[in-house]
């Protein structure tokens, strides 16, 4: 009989799902994570404040242009469902922008997080990293996942406008790369902290690919919850960091 000694597991769907749940118990029943999992709420609650109010501002000016030489009943009703959904698109947008540059400004908390999750599980203590490499690190990873989901995403919501039956397939292909693109951003702080290279992150979304699905998907559902779509980055990153010490066991 051969006994295989050392070799990665490769992790599966229900990994991937306890992983993020398992993430999400270790910062609410942790009480000293607490005080890091707010910083990078609060930075994206400040940006979300400051880009929401821009974009209000500016979805209003530009529906005004739109129709600035409209004056009749229904131009005036047009005029408040145009604002209505700039200010939609926007709020959304700012959204996300507020996502995306929480996650740099505020990587040391995420950092911190990530060292304690592995700690907790019987891991090892990492080598800081240098500060600015590693912040542009976070961001070079977060914009790569957003350039390659976000065309992904606006295609099949454009077939599934222009075709609705076709949401049947959509809607779950979406789910699926927003889940992917989630994934890869977080796993950039555990992999961070070994020093792994952008690359590196694409490996283990191709050995782990299931894992990775379930954890993707468990995070798109957090984001549907209003209100809990802040608390997603301390949760992920623990939660990621749960996936990454389970792959490295034999």
């Amino acid at each position: 009989m051969v006994i295989a000694v050392g070799v990665p597991r490769r992790l599966g769907f229900l990994d991937g799902l306890r992983a993020f749940f398992g993430g999400i118990g270790f910062v609410l029943f942790r009480p000293k994570m607490w005080g890091w999992a707010a910083i990078p709420i609060f930075v994206a609650t400040l940006l979300f404040g400051a880009t929401g109010a821009l974009a209000i501002w500016g979805g209003a000016s530009l529906a005004d242009q739109v129709l600035s030489g409209a004056t009749s009943g229904w131009a005036a009703a047009g005029l408040w469902g145009l604002r209505v959904l700039f200010w939609i698109v926007g709020l959304l947008l700012a959204f996300l922008l507020a996502l995306t540059l929480a996650q740099p400004l505020s990587g040391f908390a995420l950092d911190a997080i990530a060292r304690r999750q592995e700690l907790a599980l019987g891991g090892r203590t990492w080598p800081d990293q240098p500060l600015f490499p590693s912040l542009f690190r976070s961001l070079r990873v977060t914009l790569f996942a957003l350039a390659v989901s976000l065309p992904l995403l606006l295609l099949l919501s454009v077939v599934t406008l222009l075709f609705p039956p076709a949401s049947v397939v959509t809607v779950p292909l979406k789910l699926a790369v927003a889940g992917f693109a989630i994934s890869y951003d977080f796993l950039d702080y555990p992999l961070g902290l070994r020093g792994e290279e952008v690359g590196a992150r694409a490996a283990f979304l191709r050995r782990h690919a299931a894992a990775v699905l379930g954890f993707g998907l468990a995070a798109s559902v957090v984001l549907l919850v209003p209100g809990l779509g802040l608390l997603l980055l301390p949760f992920g990153v623990a939660g990621a960091t749960r996936l990454v010490v389970l792959a490295d066991r034999p």
